[in-house]
């Protein structure tokens, strides 16, 4: 078993899409003067930031968005929207266009809402695929393999050399500093403990962990990890002379890549003393006026 410790280094996250879970929404759950709606199981599931497909089969369609929304429907009120969602503390969401306008909570681009009567409208939301980002005011992390042994005692040759080496399985720590107060383009630890209150999608992510980086030094090349994972345990310390710190496990739950060159879509910039992201995630801070 080898540990890697890697200090400040790059550890780009992408949300994923585990799962999908089935709801219904009543008229008195959309509020049209704030542009919120809610649904059961939002709080529980759904991050700001997330983008989400909300269907319906119900032939009313999405009643509770106005036919302006699908810019291409003809003025017609579709079953489908794919959007970004910002949602507060008791899981009422508003949806935008874009990762920016609802990480910034950017009321000049909301969804608008309109009331509908009649039954509940049944949905059902999963999350589509999402951005990549990196997680800020990490100060360390660490990450371990292991090789499972399998009893091969009853197979035959040919298959004790294919299988008797076993499956590579690993877990690790996240270690960073928590802040709620984000500003410019930045990932706040928050995202990796509210995952793992997820219940129906679930709490995985895909991860890119980085042991060397040719940007600090032109002389070596990029050396990461790539792997999906799930956010097994999380914790916070608080001490009345330092900076909070939350500490986040993860196992992997699938393949384990180590790989050399530049991981896509990295656009980064690193200081002496922490990652910073180019998103920015003030998200669960209800808005004064919300």
């Amino acid at each position: 078993m080898t540990y890697f410790l890697g200090r400040y280094g790059k550890i780009k996250l992408r949300r994923k899409a585990a799962g999908i879970f089935f709801s219904s929404i009543l008229p008195a759950d959309v509020n049209t003067v704030l542009n919120r709606f809610g649904f059961d199981g939002s709080i529980e599931n759904l991050l700001t930031g997330d983008q989400i497909v909300i269907s319906t089969d119900d032939p009313r369609g999405l009643d509770f968005l106005p036919a302006s929304t699908w810019t291409d429907g003809q003025g017609v009120t579709q079953n489908q929207v794919v959007a970004y969602i910002n949602i507060n503390a008791i899981g009422g969401i508003r949806l935008f266009t874009t990762f920016n306008d609802a990480i910034n909570n950017n009321r000049a681009a909301e969804y608008t809402l309109e009331t509908f009567t009649g039954s509940a409208l049944p949905i059902s939301a999963q999350i589509y695929g999402s951005v990549e980002r990196v997680l800020g005011d990490v100060i360390s992390y660490k990450f371990n393999t292991d090789r499972e042994s399998i009893d091969s005692t009853t197979m035959s040759d040919r298959f004790k050399r294919m299988y008797s080496a076993g499956l590579i399985s690993g877990a690790g720590t996240i270690d960073c500093y928590f802040n709620t107060t984000n500003s410019g383009l930045v990932e706040n630890p928050l995202l990796m403990l509210q995952l793992i209150y997820r219940t129906d999608i679930g709490s995985e992510f895909d991860c890119y962990l980085q042991l060397t980086d040719q940007e600090s030094n032109p002389n070596t090349q990029n050396i990461y990890y790539e792997f999906s994972a799930m956010v097994t345990n999380t914790g916070i310390e608080v001490d009345a002379d330092k900076l909070i710190s939350c500490a986040i496990n993860f196992v992997t739950t699938g393949e384990i890549k180590l790989l050399i060159g530049e991981p896509s879509g990295y656009i980064l910039k690193e200081d002496l003393d922490r990652m910073r992201l180019q998103q920015n995630l003030d998200f669960l801070l209800t808005e004064l006026t919300d």
